[in-house]
């Protein structure tokens, strides 16, 4: 569960020129939106079904020489095609098909993350799935790694997953226990009704260990909130002590309670703070070891790295009560290094409070891979990065959240934690994404081997983690900086290097040196090794162009320096990279490059291309590069705004041509700006034009009828080589003036936003008002003017002034869904002193206090006026944007009459804890 305003909740049980750019010809009127424009409707009779075909494997993630896939299908055959986690083939052909099943044979395949393509008749699926080497014994007794889940949420596949994630070489489960579920009279308690009581056993008998959470509150007791009177809190503890001595002979182990410090979570009367979980604590810890003595029970839980929380549990006694202390934190998208830097002081203080003994627990984090949110990629290149950064900071026991995707909305953050995705129509069983290949690899790679320490290998940026002793040390390599680090280990003796999807390579030492180019995702390195020094001039590197597409070869530069540490290489070596080799004589003393191509990738986004240069049967250094993969034609929009006051629009369609080497002949650019069904205007932006390689070209329309702050939706057609394809994006326009300029139509509270009332919302009166966004040279002014019976703050603490009477705001730096950058603000009166504060910081900054932000907050009669200043830089921009921008604004209402928070949300993505830069609007800032 994050903090900072954020919920992740539990499933409950129970984005000059040849030819002629024209003024757009306006055809006006009513038509469908642009899904029915691009209807193909079949002529009679000419119409058939198509070929049905569904991935069947009941899984799919295999060990090592047993990869083989079955399908179903109407047709006589499946063509077929596998690649990997670059997106190039590693394997292809055709199986027949008997009784409607066919069967694709990969068991050839090593370790790593691959995607078949199978095609019969007119009918393509694609399914992922990962290949992991065999466990060996060592590998199964790790307490250090677990994952967390749902049970009874997974449509009766929970034995399944309890056995992929043992093949992952995870240990331990994290699970809730629903009190109310098993108690439903006073008392007693009916196991069987709860997933936990077939779950638990079955996942013993697979070698993990589950910890489950006590939670969350029972209708028998407090009115079902979170327990705090002493019936209450003694039901709980003696709830928690007889599920431990139900279950002791498969787990010994209880979390009491989850994120007890967060409001979703704890409802009860007594708050939020550590004087009160404590009381939790009291109720539990005794009765739990009464019927269990050997138990262990850990807390607090809480949500994100809160010390004067644990600080104040601590000095109240409470680790008299706590067997493992366990705290959870996210901080996503930031990489695991800034994310969980705090780490290190959270063991410090634990140690100081007298807890050197007691075990440090994050069993939560990780990182969603919803639209917004990070890449399927980044997901698994930060995952080993994460634990390993956990380890070295003290913590004893780590637990990703979580295993699977507890939904299938791609938009939705709380739908794309987990390492597999759901099952779907046309691949029945739970696919991998490749952070479960790099999990499985990290478990291998540290399992028995205890961490001893980080290498000093000159460079901040290069991070080199020991685990495990002798020539049986394994350290785990990479940079932390955006572009790759080369390294050189001193060695005597060969080392094998292993990467994150498992595949592993021996290197032999050149005049006691190797050479490994690294980049973010992590290198395993095992063996004697007696240095690790971060070098400016390799020996041996590949150069392509930082951006690439889909529909060109790749052009590399590979180069051997033998100028100075190469100088006692062999003459002849040969680069072996992206499936391709190339063989280059290297004179001593001098730079030898070669020009050569590359193969292309139909994966978009981040390309890692990497390689080995080998001399005979030696592989002699580990060489790599970054690209971006585009699409070669891209067509963007821009709403821009001519006149605040009365508004004029216009709109600017770019069509951008990512091809390094051949030009783009566009025949026809349409546009279109729809509300609902009613055209605001459409047309031809442009006819017969050419966009030369790497070069962009755009029109602009005036747009008539818009109501500023609204959203609409912005669509064109772009016509090339005959084929007509739609592109299209919600924008919208809204007038950003020179601040003490109000002339333009403000945002209306009451009618232009989304409203979250639950127990009723009591007109203008509850919450209405204006919000007007307004700029300096320096920065961003907002000005709000509330209407609100009644004022009210609860929270001490800034991080946590979202619980009360508040305004919230989210800015990316681009039109919404062109960056997936996303910072977070908030401002309220804190303890009666305005405060702003910032929970997502952009790139290099931290969560906190805003830099540079001042705010006041004038309360007059039932209205507050808010005026909030926030320096660009502090929002993610260098200064003022010349383009769109997206916003949000939510105004968050306490009035402290027992209907807890409320509040209004213009854009989505804020309150709905989807914090996503997709769901900002566009705003532009004007001249006057």
């Amino acid at each position: 569960m994050e903090q900072k305003g954020t919920t992740r909740s539990r499933p409950e049980s129970g984005p000059g020129p040849a030819g002629r750019l024209r003024r757009c010809l306006a055809w006006g009127g009513t038509a469908a939106m642009l899904s029915a424009l691009v209807t193909a409707v079949p002529l009679a009779g000419t119409a058939h079904a198509a070929a049905t075909l569904t991935v069947t494997s009941p899984d799919l993630l295999f060990v090592r020489g047993q990869t083989k896939i079955t399908l179903n299908t109407d047709q006589s055959s499946v063509s077929w095609r596998a690649a990997d986690a670059q997106g190039l083939p590693v394997a292809s052909g055709t199986a027949p098909v008997s009784t409607g099943t066919a069967t694709v044979e990969l068991s050839g395949l090593g370790p790593g993350f691959y995607t078949l393509s199978a095609t019969a008749g007119d009918t393509t699926r694609t399914a992922d799935f990962g290949v992991v080497p065999p466990l060996a014994g060592h590998e199964t007794a790790d307490e250090r790694f677990g994952v967390a889940m749902h049970f009874g949420h997974y449509n009766g596949d929970d034995n399944k997953l309890l056995r992929s994630i043992r093949l992952m070489g995870t240990g331990q489960v994290r699970a809730d226990a629903n009190w109310s579920a098993i108690e439903r009279t006073p008392g007693e308690y009916s196991w069987d009704r709860y997933p936990t009581d077939g779950a638990i056993p079955y996942a013993a008998s697979q070698g993990l260990t589950v910890l489950p959470i006590t939670a969350f509150r029972n209708p028998n007791y407090d009115d079902n909130k979170t327990p705090s009177s002493p019936e209450g809190l003694d039901a709980y503890g003696k709830f928690t002590a007889a599920f431990v001595e139900r279950y002791q002979q498969h787990t010994k182990e209880v979390e009491i309670y989850n994120e007890y410090n967060h409001p979703t979570f704890n409802t009860g009367a007594c708050g939020l703070t550590a004087d009160c979980y404590l009381e939790l604590l009291k109720a539990s810890y005794g009765k739990v070891h009464a019927k269990v003595p050997d138990a262990t029970v850990v807390g607090p839980a809480i949500a994100g790295i809160d010390r004067s929380w644990l600080n104040r549990l601590y000095s109240l006694g409470g680790l008299d009560h706590l067997d493992a202390v366990s705290i959870h934190h996210y901080g996503y998208p930031r990489p695991p290094e800034e994310a969980l830097a705090a780490l290190p002081q959270v063991r410090a203080d634990l140690d100081a409070a007298g807890g050197q003994d007691k075990p440090l627990w994050l069993d939560e984090n990780g990182y969603p891979t919803h639209n917004d949110g990070v890449t399927p990629a980044t997901q698994a290149m930060f995952l080993p990065r994460a634990e390993v950064f956990a380890f070295a900071s003290g913590v004893d026991r780590y637990y990703w959240y979580d295993v699977v995707n507890d939904g299938t909305n791609a938009t939705d953050r709380e739908h794309n934690f987990g390492l597999f995705q759901r099952p779907s129509g046309s691949v029945t069983a739970w696919q991998p994404k490749p952070g479960a290949i790099t999990l499985s690899v990290l478990t291998r790679q540290l399992a028995g081997r205890a961490f001893a320490g980080r290498d000093d290998a000159g460079a901040a940026e290069v991070r080199s983690y020991r685990f495990g002793s002798g020539s049986d040390t394994v350290r785990t390599l990479w940079t932390t900086a955006d572009t790759p680090r080369t390294v050189e280990l001193s060695t005597t003796e060969r080392v094998t290097v292993t990467d994150q999807f498992g595949k592993a390579r021996t290197y032999t030492p050149t005049g006691g040196k190797i050479q490994l180019t690294l980049d973010g995702r992590v290198l395993y390195a095992k063996g004697t090794v007696t240095n690790v020094k971060a070098v400016t001039t390799p020996v041996f590197s590949v150069q392509v162009p930082e951006q690439t597409n889909t529909a060109e070869t790749v052009e590399a530069v590979l180069s051997v320096d033998r100028t100075g540490a190469g100088v006692g290489l062999p003459q002849q070596v040969t680069f072996q990279v992206a499936g391709e080799a190339f063989t280059m004589n290297a004179a001593p003393g001098q730079v030898t490059r070669r020009t050569v191509e590359l193969p292309t990738s139909q994966r978009l986004g981040e390309r890692t291309i990497d390689g080995e240069v080998t001399a005979g049967p030696l592989t002699l250094a580990r060489v790599g590069t970054l690209t971006t993969v585009r699409t070669p034609t891209e067509v963007t929009f821009d709403p821009k705004v001519k006149a605040a006051s009365p508004l004029a629009t216009q709109l600017t369609v770019t069509v951008t041509n990512h091809r390094s080497r051949t030009a783009l002949d566009v025949s026809r650019l349409e546009w279109q700006v729809n509300e609902g069904t009613a055209y605001l205007g459409r047309g031809i932006c442009a006819e017969d034009f050419q966009v030369p390689p790497s070069s962009s070209r755009s029109c602009t329309v005036d747009v008539q009828g818009v109501t500023p702050w609204n959203r609409y939706w912005a669509a064109a057609h772009i016509t090339e080589n005959g084929v007509r394809t739609p592109v299209g994006t919600w924008t919208g326009w809204g007038a950003v003036q020179p601040d003490g300029t109000s002339t333009a139509t403000p945002l209306d509270l009451a009618t232009q936003t989304t409203r979250r009332y639950p127990n009723g919302y009591q007109g203008d009166a509850d919450l209405s008002g204006t919000v007007r966004p307004q700029y300096t040279d320096e920065g961003l002014v907002l000005r709000a003017s509330v209407t609100d019976n009644a004022l009210h703050q609860p929270a001490t603490d800034p991080a946590n002034m979202w619980q009360g009477d508040s305004i919230q705001f989210a800015v990316t730096p681009a039109h919404p869904g062109y960056s997936t950058q996303y910072v977070e603000i908030g401002a309220s009166l804190v303890n009666g002193v305005p405060r702003v504060h910032t929970w997502r910081p952009p790139p290099g900054q931290q969560a906190g206090t805003t830099p540079g932000a001042t705010a006041t907050v004038v309360r007059e009669g039932t209205v507050t006026d808010y005026t909030i200043t926030v320096p660009w830089a502090s929002l993610g921009l260098a200064g003022k944007p010349t383009s769109s921008v997206g916003l949000g604004v939510v105004v968050n209402d306490d009035d402290n009459d027992g209907r807890g928070r409320n509040w209004v949300e213009w854009g989505t993505g804020i309150a709905n804890s989807a914090k996503t830069s997709t769901g900002l609007r566009a705003v532009q800032l004007t001249d006057a």
